[in-house]
């Protein structure tokens, strides 16, 4: 608990908005399997700066679940937030961005998705592998809805452990696809 109340300090979180993963990988993914999809929807990303962590999942579930994956191509190594922005539509229900792009390690301009994303009620999720620890991250002042990291970059942690925020308002609305004893909260029980 004192990790995730840390973590969760560090992004300007509530602990309670915070949880433990593997990876990066793991906490992309739980997003992208709990996620309330209906048929028709699209997600937006840029494949050729992200991290394979977080191009799988999209185009998985683009291969089982029928959602769209909308690939908007980089420009000059740069994460094209214009272009990614004139990608959505009604039916884009998550946009997924590196805070840090994986390679070549630039920063992304997050305040454009964000505003698209907070206007028409689309889930903003952001892999801060390459920023958390190092760089400012308050996911309010970020505008992210979820933020995966991984413990061995900036956290200087080990392998093998991440963490994940989600913004109380959308984990509400979220079906987990794993459930145990502790991660139901039986009211006091």
């Amino acid at each position: 608990e004192r990790v995730r109340k840390r973590f969760a300090a560090l992004v300007g979180a509530d602990p309670d908005e915070a949880a433990f993963t593997k990876s990066v990988a793991e906490g992309l993914n739980a997003v992208a399997a709990a996620f309330p999809w209906r048929d028709g929807d699209n997600v937006v990303v840029c494949p050729d700066l992200e991290h394979p962590s977080n191009v799988y999942p999209w185009l998985r579930l683009q291969r089982v679940g029928g959602i769209e994956v909308r690939k908007v191509p980089a420009r000059d190594g740069r994460m094209p937030v214009d272009r990614m922005v004139e990608a959505v539509d009604e039916r884009t229900r998550l946009i997924t961005v590196s805070t840090v792009s994986f390679a070549p390690g630039f920063r992304t301009d997050l305040a454009p998705l964000a505003e698209v994303c907070r206007r028409q009620g689309i889930f903003l999720l952001a892999d801060g592998a390459q920023s958390v620890g190092m760089l400012h991250a308050d996911v309010g002042r970020l505008g992210v809805d979820g933020l995966s990291v991984s413990t061995q970059k900036g956290l200087l942690g080990f392998y093998g452990m991440g963490l994940l925020y989600c913004r109380r308002e959308w984990a509400e609305r979220m079906h987990p696809a794993y459930v145990a004893r502790f991660s139901i909260d039986l009211g006091g029980a």
